[in-house]
């Protein structure tokens, strides 16, 4: 425990810059006597710590310090790059495919063969009837990310609007097991998040962009759906579907409820909800809210109107 607590004020220290004995005490629930204790251990093992008195004072880590290349075990650098190769097989990007090198060129020229293993973490773009457009266009949109290059794409809504836009780029996002690109949209004037699936074809274009500033990592908690309103939905479920019902909302969403099983997320209300409700037929049914439940009665309702 003593040495597990001296690696993770390694990487405190690494990684914050200048801290004080209170903090890393706080940090890791010790008293600031033994982090001192820990300070001094740390530099008996030539690391280069070094104390900066007074107010404002506090830790660091002298910038000269670089990682020695044995700090990760075997498995645990076979695993660094077989993710990296792994990611890079989708994305194609120049940038991971540079630093797979660079991890290789630290290792002694003796060891330099690293047995890479298989992973416990798979990455494929492809979809399960041998379609490869997806990671086609995941692995160019990458390679525009990087490049700056303004990007054509033909993408059809969910609405089945077909429409041609330029746009830029910003970053790729896998969420929920699907692929997505962040980009700035010329024809929207704006951001927006297009889903891989969705896009037709990706050609790059000559014209170069510059990066708008945004905050790429609010895109985590899903703020590209923040125009729609979201709400708590619950629905009653045939257990025929259970196992549908599951993979779209996640087995944590269903259970069992006054002798009925019930599935209970928070989704934005859309046209596109109707209608993945609606192709359950009658093995799904909107307990709450009402105004979820009365789009999908009126969407039945002009369903039977067609066959009139």
């Amino acid at each position: 425990m003593k040495y597990e607590t001296m690696v993770q004020i390694l990487f405190l220290l690494l990684s914050k810059g200048k801290v004080s004995a209170r903090y890393i005490a706080s940090r890791f629930d010790v008293s600031t006597r033994t982090v001192m204790r820990y300070i001094d251990t740390m530099c008996l093992a030539n690391i280069p710590i070094i104390a900066d008195p007074g107010r404002n004072g506090g830790f660091y880590i002298a910038d000269t310090y670089k990682l020695p290349a044995s700090f990760l075990t075997e498995k645990e650098f076979s695993a660094v790059i077989s993710t990296l190769n792994d990611y890079n097989k989708n994305v194609g990007s120049k940038t991971v495919a540079t630093a797979v090198e660079k991890l290789l060129s630290i290792k002694n020229p003796k060891e330099r063969v690293v047995n890479v293993q298989s992973g416990n973490l798979i990455i494929d773009g492809s979809s399960w009837n041998g379609n490869d457009n997806v990671k086609n266009v995941i692995s160019l949109v990458s390679s525009a990310i990087e490049d700056c290059a303004v990007t054509r794409i033909g993408y059809v809504d969910k609405d089945g609007n077909d429409t041609t836009r330029n746009i830029e780029p910003h970053a790729i996002v896998l969420k929920q097991g699907l692929w997505y690109v962040y980009a700035f949209c010329r024809l929207r004037n704006d951001f927006r998040m297009f889903k891989a699936s969705r896009i037709a074809y990706a050609d790059k274009k000559d014209e170069i962009f510059e990066k708008r500033k945004v905050e790429i990592n609010n895109l985590s908690n899903g703020k590209w759906f923040a125009n729609l309103p979201s709400q708590a939905i619950e629905l009653s479920i045939d257990r025929s579907v259970k196992a549908d019902i599951e993979e779209w909302l996640g087995v944590d969403k269903i259970f069992t409820l006054n002798g009925k099983l019930t599935a209970q997320a928070t989704l934005p209300i859309s046209e596109w909800l109707v209608s993945k409700i609606l192709g359950f037929g009658g093995k799904v049914k909107v307990v709450a809210p009402e105004n979820l439940k009365q789009m999908v009665l009126a969407k039945a309702k002009s369903v039977i109107d067609l066959y009139d």
